[in-house]
């Protein structure tokens, strides 16, 4: 076999060589192809961030106490002012700095469920702190939840009031 022969078997050679690898890849990704679109292979996991770990819950309960509060009240006479100090209850290690970025939030939550309230009012609701405590802590996840966060409180409490 002289060197013409030689070069053109070994092209020929290389030529199969290359058929049969495009062939083989061509077989890949239609395989590929008909498996994602006919639903036998998902891939949109694949592009997804994974989901976060869970939280790891607090085994004591943690308590995050609020500035103090200050309200006027209605009164026909005089003025009268609420001075309300809160603490918010949760198992959520992450409820401290959700209730710190929430902060004005929660201030126009309280202003808005005492305004208009007069002096008498406000002492009946003190009569009844559990329902009181637990409207609150109601109507402070729905704010904070109106505004698309979350607030993970269990629960709140009243621990200090001035009515003047």
């Amino acid at each position: 076999m002289n060197r013409d022969q030689q070069a053109g078997a070994m092209n020929k050679t290389l030529m199969i060589v290359i058929s049969l690898i495009l062939l083989l890849l061509l077989t890949v990704v239609g395989g590929g192809a008909w498996a994602v679109s006919s639903g036998r292979l998902d891939l949109s996991g694949l592009f997804q961030e994974p989901p976060p770990p869970p939280v790891q819950m607090s085994e004591t309960p943690l308590f995050k106490d609020l500035d103090k509060f200050v309200v006027s009240l209605a009164n026909e006479r005089s003025q009268h002012y609420m001075m309300l100090e809160l603490s918010l209850v949760s198992h959520d290690p992450r409820m401290p700095e959700q209730a710190e970025a929430l902060n004005s939030v929660i201030r126009n939550a309280l202003l808005k469920q005492f305004a208009g309230m007069t002096r008498s009012e406000v002492r009946e609701q003190m009569a009844a702190m559990d329902q009181l405590q637990a409207q609150l802590q109601t109507s402070l996840v729905a704010a904070a939840e109106s505004y698309g966060q979350p607030l993970a409180i269990e629960e709140v409490l009243v621990t200090n009031v001035v009515i003047q």
